[in-house]
């Protein structure tokens, strides 16, 4: 039997407020231990968003630089950052249920502030009471890098990542958009199940269990009650969002077309997925252990010397500040030895 070819090329498309953080951490873990080249950005932790994409956002980049990894926030673009990727690259990003996600961006991004709300309702009670003509002349009106990214995502946020105009709601062209997507990426994963999600990740790359297990990053450690009616907010968001709840509705669909035609030990991954994921967290805070736990983290600790309950709950701006250090290190052609 021909052994598979190993993907490490990667774009993942990181949206917001759907547990990309985690997705990311999982890319940033793996290219650190396989010593891959990652395009950094410019601005900080993050590709000079809300702009779309453009290769002079790149940290340290010079002309025909190729890299195997993107994976900071950016607005898509598919030619201009297939054009700074090594050969062979896959495209992915993830999705989540429309509700959920634009209750935690509405309270992750301020928007009773940015959106002058008193706080006499709850937050998206109060929020639609705004009229859409108001939303979108505000929304327009405004330079969407001076509010935090509140304006750029209060509006078909997974769209505007995409890179899609996220007024335009006609029937014709939110079919355009699900082309579109169905076309470039080549998986789209469901926060709701993360753990299917990585397991389907590490299948279209053909990698290793043990290169996806994960701790959840950015996750809210308090969720304030931001309606009092979740049935008429969830109908309110879903006609507001038009673009995003379609584009849930369809790719939560494949999701699960996608498993259907997984090898037959796909739930035996998520299963064993699911246990190391328990088993590491409690190996990496000294709690009690098992015996794939010891297993797994042995074997992944000799590959990673030592670093990977470090690196397993290191969040995305202190990674990403790591890959340019150590960027910075191998331009000048020395590398601490324990810098980790």
């Amino acid at each position: 039997m021909a052994k598979k070819y190993i993907y490490q090329n990667v774009i993942f498309l990181k949206t917001h407020k759907t547990g990309s953080s985690t997705v990311t951490n999982v890319l940033q873990r793996y290219a650190k231990l396989n010593n891959l080249n990652v395009a950094l950005p410019q601005c900080d932790h993050r590709f000079c968003y809300p702009k779309k994409f453009d290769e002079s956002y790149i940290y340290k980049h010079k002309t025909r630089d190729t890299y195997n990894m993107l994976f900071n926030h950016a607005v898509f673009d598919k030619e201009k950052m297939l054009n700074i990727m090594a050969p062979n690259t896959k495209i992915v990003t993830i999705i989540r249920e429309p509700y959920a996600q634009f209750d935690s961006a509405a309270q992750y991004l301020n928007f009773k502030l940015y959106f002058n709300l008193t706080g006499r309702l709850p937050l998206l009670d109060e929020f639609f009471e705004l009229s859409e003509d108001f939303l979108k002349r505000l929304i327009q009106s405004t330079d969407p890098a001076e509010s935090e990214s509140a304006f750029a995502l209060a509006k078909n946020p997974n769209a505007f990542d995409l890179g899609f105009d996220v007024w335009e709601e006609t029937p014709e062209y939110i079919e355009s958009v699900l082309k579109s997507i169905s076309r470039d990426f080549d998986l789209v994963m469901i926060t709701e199940y993360m753990e299917e999600s990585l397991v389907l990740l590490k299948n279209e790359l053909n990698w290793n269990l043990e290169d996806v297990v994960f701790f959840s990053h950015n996750a809210r450690q308090f969720k304030e009650k931001n309606t009092n009616d979740i049935e008429n907010v969830t109908r309110k968001i879903l006609n507001w969002n038009k673009i995003d709840a379609a584009i849930y509705k369809h790719f939560n669909q494949t999701f699960w077309t996608k498993i259907a035609n997984s090898p037959p030990d796909f739930y035996t991954d998520v299963n064993k997925l699911k246990e190391w994921n328990r088993d590491l967290v409690n190996q990496c805070t000294g709690k009690k252990t098992t015996e794939s736990s010891t297993y797994l983290t042995k074997s992944y600790f000799e590959k990673t010397r030592g670093s990977l309950c470090y690196d397993i709950i290191r969040e995305e701006i202190p990674f990403t500040i790591w890959f340019k250090w150590t960027l910075r290190y191998k331009k000048r052609g020395f590398f601490p030895i324990n810098f980790y």
